[in-house]
């Protein structure tokens, strides 16, 4: 059960477990069935699936910006994010062939121009990607699981580290803690460090949380309601050369259903 925040405590969602399963491995001709029963699909890739073709599928304008970046890790963080991205909007209905998908940077985050009704959020951790699609506004954030001591993440009031046994624990805390936070600000577009001063985990926002393979923690934020979302990861095979795999009947059941939390 997913606890609900009130203004009396802060208490974080849950981190739901999540493993990169077959059942959980998604291929581009699975992408309308997942969308017709889900209100938010996240793909999860990572910069080691770059090759050089997957700059083919950039437009001009995105092409020149690959050459602007200095380092090599921005350059394939980007080619693969945005290569990915088209290919799955590619494949919901609705949205045209790959050609004709062109994103207009805003500063309320990133659109697909002529799709109003889709929002898009992008997040970055080490050789981590998290690509999220919505019907509506959300934010995310992912972070790789490391050490981390950040002083204004351990002195936020939402953040409490009693019940860690260790500091591995207080750890994964502190990163399900900032994940919540980025997430949130991404939705209300807003700077997450003033945030780190509240007392509850935002009640006017649903969250849900993934420890993902005890590697990375990932949290979506939406405005509250009833949704369902799915968390699933890209093959670089399937996706660069079309292929397809047949998914097993619980991987195409609608999702999870999350409410406020």
């Amino acid at each position: 059960m997913e606890h609900l925040c009130t203004t009396l405590t802060a208490i974080p969602p849950p981190l739901r477990a999540w493993s990169k399963h077959k059942e959980n491995l998604c291929a581009p001709d699975e992408i309308p069935a997942y969308w017709e029963t889900c209100d938010v699909l996240t793909f999860l890739a990572d910069t080691g699936m770059y090759d050089a073709s997957l700059c083919q599928g950039l437009d001009g304008a995105e092409k020149e910006r690959v050459l602007q970046f200095k380092s090599d890790y921005f350059k394939k963080r980007f080619a693969v994010s945005r290569s990915l991205l088209k290919c799955i909007l590619r494949h919901i209905p609705g949205t045209g062939n790959r050609d004709e998908i062109v994103f207009s940077p805003e500063k309320k985050g990133m659109l697909v121009r002529g799709r109003q009704d889709l929002f898009l959020s992008l997040s970055y951790s080490g050789s981590c990607i998290a690509l999220s699609v919505g019907k509506r506004k959300i934010g995310s954030d992912i972070e790789m699981v490391r050490p981390v001591d950040i002083r204004k993440i351990r002195s936020s009031p939402l953040f409490d580290g009693t019940k860690c046994r260790n500091k591995k624990e207080a750890s994964l805390q502190a990163l399900h803690v900032w994940t919540l936070v980025e997430a949130y600000a991404k939705l209300r577009d807003k700077n997450p460090f003033p945030l780190l001063a509240g007392t509850t985990f935002f009640p006017d926002a649903g969250f849900v949380s993934y420890c993902i393979d005890k590697q990375a923690v990932l949290s979506l934020a939406w405005d509250p309601a009833l949704i369902k979302d799915t968390l699933l990861w890209i093959d670089p095979g399937t996706f660069s050369q079309g292929g397809k795999h047949t998914p097993s009947s619980s991987s195409l059941s609608g999702g999870d259903t999350h409410v406020r939390s």
